[in-house]
């Protein structure tokens, strides 16, 4: 049976916008006129290489359903499908994911990570707009630009290196390294963790990094940048040495150990202090990491970057730059730094404010150009991009904290291997 003609374009109407309204999320085609909804699938990577616990599962979804809601009046209709990941396991998953077509839009974590998972071509370059560039402090660029010049990811904000301490036992926290050998022979237990990225702090305080950095530049340092070096990795040797002045390998082991009451001092991130609040509650006192006999202590960050997923949709894409676009703003990066107090602005306009605002990291302000950051940037970013020399300098620095290398013989072959690496 036929139908009459004049139906077919009420029918080829009717079954157009049935066909539109198909497209579910992406569309406007319920009568009470919601918004349309944009989902992006979200990874993030843990920002130390541990175990993704439930606990870590359950704090990130509230933390990033909370963002979501947040950005509803920048972004409508926005939903975040989150996924953490350590860092152990993030690259060959991304991988399973990207290859079946099901890889995320967005994923979010430490520049070295980002530029990891860049080189295994699991994210495509971050198409950086004038006014992206102009909001966050070039140096921080620098650090996920590779050597084809395509930004790997966006910077969006910095975790930042401080001292945690357990104030039922230790009453005041040391500020100078002399002051923490005093206190350590008297009794309290101090943790420090072996990394190089974890370090750096102390490094900063004998202005070491210049010796590195001019190795790095093909340059030869000069005797006395050689001269700081040696005595830093003097400290190191004899920091070991001491009996209440532990070393670990990695943040996670510290964090326990000061929640288990067995050390009383520890570096850590600003990532961390959840965790050790709800922990330590109260008792929970924070400080500036003690200076050196040269200068004060000058940690670098642990800079945290979204990178684009290579799976998404052009609709996907653009509800990513978008967001991207939003974030490094100024409201935004004050916003959620003041909201969450764990996270450090790349934006220096936005770092001003927070500097004003948070009590206790006014001597942190990154955007001064102080030389001993800008080293600590340089430094970094070269070992971000070159995994055989973080692992080259990592194996140096243990054996000069095991006693198995002189700080002389050290700081020479830190000085070869940078200089190679050029």
């Amino acid at each position: 049976m036929t139908l009459p003609l004049s139906g077919q374009p009420v029918r080829h109407r009717l079954v157009l916008l049935g066909l539109l309204c198909t497209a579910g999320l992406l569309s406007a085609c319920s009568s009470n006129g919601r918004t349309p909804i944009k989902l992006l699938r979200v990874a993030r990577i843990l920002p130390t290489n541990e175990k993704v616990t439930p606990a870590d599962s359950s704090r990130d979804r509230q933390r990033l359903r909370s963002f979501q809601n947040n950005l509803w009046d920048v972004v409508p209709g926005l939903r975040i499908q989150p996924a953490l990941y350590s860092e152990a396991a993030v690259e060959s998953e991304l991988e399973r994911q990207t290859y079946s077509g099901l890889g995320p839009d967005l994923v979010m974590g430490d520049a070295r990570v980002i530029q990891e998972l860049s080189v295994a071509n699991l994210l495509d370059p971050v198409p950086i707009t004038p006014e992206q560039r102009s909001a966050i402090a070039p140096g921080l660029l620098q650090r996920v630009t590779n050597s084809r010049g395509e930004v790997t990811g966006l910077p969006v904000s910095q975790y930042i290196q401080l001292a945690c301490y357990d104030k039922s036992k230790l009453k005041e926290p040391p500020t100078t390294l002399a002051l923490m050998a005093k206190q350590s022979s008297e009794g309290q237990v101090f943790g420090i963790t072996q990394n190089f990225e974890d370090l750096y702090w102390s490094m900063s305080g004998f202005k070491a990094g210049s010796a590195l950095a001019s190795s790095l530049r093909g340059k030869q340092p000069t005797a006395q940048q050689t001269q700081r070096l040696v005595s830093w990795l003097s400290w190191l040797r004899d920091a070991s040495y001491q009996q209440n002045v532990m070393f670990w390998r990695d943040q996670a082991t510290l964090r326990k150990q000061l929640i288990g009451g067995k050390l009383h001092w520890i570096s850590c991130w600003t990532s961390q202090l959840p965790q050790l609040r709800e922990a330590l509650k109260n008792n929970l006192g924070v400080a500036s990491l003690p200076a050196g006999p040269a200068a004060p202590a000058m940690p670098i960050t642990k800079l945290q970057v979204w990178g684009l997923g290579r799976n998404s949709s052009a609709r996907q894409r653009d509800t990513a730059e978008e967001l991207m676009q939003f974030i490094v703003q100024p409201w935004a990066q004050k916003t959620w730094s003041l909201r969450y107090r764990t996270n450090y602005p790349v934006n220096p306009a936005a770092a001003t404010i927070i500097n004003r605002q948070i009590p206790g990291i006014e001597n942190l302000y990154l955007f001064k150009g102080k030389e001993e950051i800008q080293i600590g940037d340089e430094i970094v970013g070269a070992i971000d991009a070159q995994p055989k020399l973080a692992r080259a300098i990592q194996q140096i620095l243990n054996d000069v904290i095991f006693g198995a290398k002189t700080p002389a013989k050290a700081a020479e072959r830190l000085q070869t291997v940078l200089s190679q690496s050029s």
